[in-house]
């Protein structure tokens, strides 16, 4: 999982035009010198913004007509504890495909904490989604933020059609138990 995340922020790392480590280091055309190049007029960019930008990147990337690069940009907002990546992956719930709405599911077991009233919402809303698969990965997520609120809807779960559902419903209303 670190290194999808890692993988995508080098690739928008280099998208966005930041520098290569051989480009900052000397380039190819330095002669093999591997000194960092003195530059009085480099910009320095503060980490608040550069995590700015790549938050920006990562949103525009759930827009893809890819699948894949939906899933690998909601799995980077996943790994980000801010509002705006929250309610971005709050809105890939509604995406066309299972692997979407189950990776943001999963992230959102994740990060939901930051609004918990807002995830446990969009969580609770999603539960009737047609994929065995989604209903189950939407439990865990549930699970994992240990919300009494959640036991309800969770329970009823325990006699959905597929097998799954109900062992991770069965998980789930274990996990919140014993978290209280």
């Amino acid at each position: 999982m670190k290194a999808a995340f890692c993988i995508i922020v080098l690739a928008i790392s280099f998208n966005a035009g930041i520098s290569s480590f051989a480009a900052s280091h000397g380039g190819a055309g330095s002669g093999g010198n591997l000194q960092p190049l003195a530059d009085p007029e480099r910009i320095i960019v503060s980490p608040e913004f550069t995590d700015t930008i790549n938050l920006e990147i990562l949103r525009q990337k759930l827009n893809d007509p890819d699948p894949f690069v939906r899933v690998e940009a909601v799995q980077a907002l996943g790994e980000i504890h801010k509002e705006q990546s929250l309610v971005s992956v709050c809105a890939c719930l509604n995406d066309e495909n299972i692997y979407v709405r189950a990776y943001a599911a999963e992230a959102l077991g994740r990060i939901g904490r930051v609004d918990i009233s807002l995830t446990l919402a969009k969580l609770l809303s999603a539960l009737d989604d047609p994929s065995p698969y989604v209903r189950a990965m939407m439990i865990a997520a549930l699970g994992e933020l240990q919300d009494e609120k959640a036991a309800d809807s969770i329970r009823k779960l325990l006699l959905d059609d597929d097998e799954s559902v109900r062992k991770m419903a069965a998980w789930a209303l274990d996990t919140i138990e014993n978290s209280q």
